[in-house]
């Protein structure tokens, strides 16, 4: 009797495992990654979300969902300017809005407004003063596999809560800087040196399999963010998406918490500091 009923409950269970749930596409919604940085121009990528589907999407299929017609303004409160959108196929996706008529400075606030067919959105964001790394260097694997990580230590101001973001890039055919992997960081978690470790970033096009180690040869190019609390809440719920993505128990189905009114994404301002390492 009680194989019978266990056959009984199996066999709805089964059924219900093989039910194809027919998913309704949202409507579009506008995505923003922009940035401005001290000393550097402006620099934003628009896109539009990727509907789910039942079918595999090509690289190439994605380009329909970048968005090049856009009006793009930033302003710093006191002069307005219009981005311009550009091909540059050093950048993922390789279409961007820039301009040479502004230059980030530390301490100004400066204002994004996105207009394109039925979008309209807007953010702000502020550029937080540098912060310097001290004794950078790589530091071999011990296991003999001539693979590194790469240590540092921040010029951290113990009076302050601060929050910091690391980009790698390690080839100048890319110019995209990668989010360095567990690359967040508060400094309310540092250790008595101040001591961080730098790992590689992951490029999904060429490397979808992650390696959070530079190999011997590498030249890497490290970029080390001072940023707000919105731009770590945005980073740290970034970090932690990929992490948990691999894993099938945990749920990451929600958006970034990001600052674009009128849309998803986010406009953050860098206090960024450069470092090579070789």
């Amino acid at each position: 009797m009680h194989r019978l009923s266990f056959l009984l409950l199996a066999v709805p269970l089964l059924l219900s495992s093989c039910y194809r749930t027919e998913i309704e596409e949202a409507a579009p919604q506008l995505v923003v990654e922009g940035w401005i940085e001290n000393g550097r121009a402006p620099v934003v990528q628009l896109t539009t979300t990727v509907p789910i589907t039942t079918s595999k999407h090509s690289v190439d299929s994605l380009d329909r969902y970048v968005l090049k017609w856009a009006r793009v303004t930033v302003s710093d409160g006191t002069k307005e300017v219009i981005l311009t959108g550009v091909y540059n196929r050093r950048y993922t996706p390789p279409y961007l809005y820039t301009t040479g008529d502004m230059l980030g400075e530390t301490g100004r606030t400066y204002t994004l407004k996105v207009d394109y067919a039925q979008f309209h959105a807007q953010a702000e964001t502020s550029i937080p003063a540098a912060v310097g790394l001290s004794g950078i260097q790589a530091r071999p694997l011990e296991d003999g596999s001539r693979r590194y990580t790469i240590k540092a230590s921040v010029q951290d101001d113990p009076q302050t809560e601060d929050y910091y973001k690391v980009f790698v890039r390690t080839s100048e055919k890319d110019m995209t800087m990668r989010s360095a992997y567990f690359g967040v960081f508060s400094d309310r978690t540092f250790n008595a040196g101040n001591t961080i470790t730098i790992n590689n970033g992951r490029n999904n096009l060429l490397h979808p399999a992650p390696d959070i180690y530079f190999s011997e040869g590498d030249r890497v190019l490290v970029k080390f963010c001072h940023v707000d609390s919105t731009g770590y809440r945005y980073w740290k719920a970034f970090e932690d998406y990929n992490a948990e993505g691999r894993n099938p128990l945990f749920n990451t189905m929600q958006n970034l918490p990001g600052n674009v009114r009128g849309g998803l994404g986010c406009w953050l301002g860098y206090g960024a500091a450069y470092y090579v390492v070789q």
